[in-house]
């Protein structure tokens, strides 16, 4: 689901392709040329197609006007209290605040009150602009920001200590929302290198991209970027414009697009990855301005300790609360905006923030910045500690206290075991990923020492760390290993006759298959991976990567299948 429900910009940093994008074309006013509106698609159109692509362009973060933070005061029937603003746009994954908070005004029976004798009022605010200007100028202290923002967030906010950004808590994951459009012609990954591909600006979105693309060896730089905010624009440049391959894109398009069915349909097109594939990537949490946090560390703790009873008290009134706040037609339309996310609760927060979570908030921040400084949206010299932004300390306390134990962490072990279970034929599932992992085994061995500090075993255990931590961010995924061996003694077999060949042949998928075995115990045994999201396959000799050279034939491939 977009961040916004009409194509409304976003957070300004709140992106995956770098920072703000302009418009680039042949002539000073391209955009506005074009025979539409500046900012309405950044292309030329005729006859349905586009004609001129504008290509985006990194710009670096700035912001003006900064100031001390601003506390109004309310009087909710006992004197005055602090009363906190919060900036929202149209997102589902607000439900905890509308829930803690009893809606969108400030309010007695809140449980920010009832914890810390504080006020909240939600405010409605669409403009990415104005969400961070007024964090900045104070009015608003206290905002929403994707995990992979906080790089640049940082880098622009550091050097006025007050507004620093510190993470409290986290609002969501997208859960469905999001993911990546392809045409037919993209028939693996390294297809995209050079390629053209849409995306909205400064949206969440693109991070998923860029970790796509970094998962199969290429970078933002590796690929072109069009700029297309307007969701019905980027479906018609998508649909008729040859050469756009890829479309970053949201609910319901990501859908819509490969549903025959649908009027929204794109004939040779596939959905490649999405965050119900990759669960945990896209992380949606609250950040506070340094200066308040410092000033009121406890009313922090209780705005926190709300959030997490909250978690697990969103239902009607909360959906009309959030119904009204957003001008929508019905409770309902509210309710559906939660399909594609997954609201978090105390112990999935706490998860989050451990550093020693390989894909929480701390890997996060560091993927995203190197990302970042890849594309020049960061100085390469820069190696900003997560811990400049992430604050544990009211979280650790919390936990210490026990209260919120009791809530299950249900996005840990989110693989659907039931629909891997009535799976008959994973060959025609949808692929998400795929890597040939070439690891060294000894002749005629089927296992290796993971302990071994030879420079092959040492690279072998680099790889399947790799392949842990992809199983780990696409937590939804079964995860097929297909064993090949290398092809330099095939004509030797062919040369001792038919049966020799094919009893030779038979070994060769019996001995992939143990291997592709053993790498299975390891992700389990050393990654604790669940075991029951693996499965293998021997395929010997029979799918080569590359005549010239038989040893790269001696590998592990890993595919990673969706069940949706």
């Amino acid at each position: 689901m977009k961040r916004a429900l009409i194509g409304i910009l976003i957070l300004v940093t709140a992106i995956g392709i770098g920072v703000t994008y302009k418009f680039m074309a042949g002539g000073a006013d391209a955009a506005g040329a074009a025979g539409g509106p500046a900012g309405s698609g950044g292309a030329s159109r005729q006859g349905g197609k586009a004609q001129d692509l504008v290509f985006a362009e990194i710009e670096p973060l700035t912001v003006s006007g900064v100031g001390g933070y601003q506390l109004s005061s309310v009087d909710l029937g006992d004197g005055p209290v602090p009363l906190i603003r919060i900036p929202l746009d149209t997102w589902g994954g607000y439900a905890a605040l509308f829930a803690a908070n009893g809606g969108a005004k400030a309010n007695k029976d809140s449980f920010f009150y009832t914890r810390g004798k504080f006020a909240v009022e939600l405010v409605r605010e669409e403009s990415a602009g104005e969400q961070l200007q007024g964090y900045a100028a104070g009015r608003w202290p206290i905002i929403w920001a994707p995990m992979d923002s906080l790089p640049l967030l940082y880098d622009a906010l550091k050097t006025d200590k007050r507004i620093a950004p510190k993470v409290l808590g986290l609002f969501d994951w997208s859960s469905g929302g999001d993911g990546i459009l392809v045409k037919n012609s993209i028939r693996r990954p390294a297809d995209l290198r050079d390629k053209i591909i849409l995306t909205s600006s400064n949206t969440p979105y693109s991070f998923m991209l860029l970790w796509y693309l970094s998962q199969n060896g290429m970078s933002g730089t590796d690929v072109k970027v069009v700029w297309v905010d307007d969701g019905e624009i980027a479906l018609d440049m998508f649909r008729n414009d040859s050469r756009i391959v890829a479309w970053v894109s949201w609910t319901p398009f990501i859908n819509e697009a490969v549903d025959p069915s649908s009027k929204n349909y794109v004939r040779d097109s596939r959905l490649l990855i999405s965050s119900r594939d990759a669960n945990q990537l896209i992380a949606d949490t609250y950040i506070v301005r340094t200066d308040l946090l410092q000033d009121k560390p406890e009313m922090m703790k209780a705005f926190v300790e709300s959030m997490a009873e909250a978690s697990q008290h969103i239902d009607t009134k909360t959906w009309s609360d959030m119904a009204d706040f957003y001008g929508l037609a019905s409770p309902g339309e509210a309710k559906s905006m939660l399909d594609d996310v997954h609201v978090a609760n105390f112990t999935e927060t706490a998860m989050f923030f451990d550093d020693a979570n390989p894909i929480g908030a701390y890997k996060i921040f560091v993927l995203a910045q190197e990302y970042y400084k890849q594309l020049g949206s960061l100085p390469s010299t820069v190696s900003y500690d997560p811990e400049r932004v992430i604050n544990t300390s009211i979280i650790d306390a919390i936990a210490a206290g026990k209260e919120f134990a009791g809530q299950k962490n249900l996005i840990a072990d989110s693989f659907n075991k039931k629909a891997a279970f009535d799976i008959g034929d994973l060959e025609n599932q949808r692929v998400v990923l795929s890597n040939d992992v070439q690891l060294f085994f000894d002749a005629q061995k089927l296992d290796f020492d993971p302990d071994s500090q030879t420079p092959e075993i040492k690279e072998n255990m680099k790889m399947l760390e790799k392949v842990a931590e992809q199983t780990e961010f696409l937590a939804t995924t079964i995860v097929k290993l297909v064993g090949h061996l290398d092809t330099a003694k095939v004509e030797e077999f062919r040369a001792k006759g038919n049966q020799a060949f094919i009893e030779a042949s038979a070994q060769a998928k019996l001995v992939s298959k143990k291997r592709a075995e053993f790498v299975k115990k390891m992700l389990v045994e050393r990654y604790k991976i669940d075991a029951d999201r693996i499965v293998t396959e021997g395929r010997g000799w029979d799918n080569p990567i590359d005549p010239e050279d038989p040893n790269k034939n001696r590998r592990v491939e890993v595919q990673f299948i969706s069940l949706e």
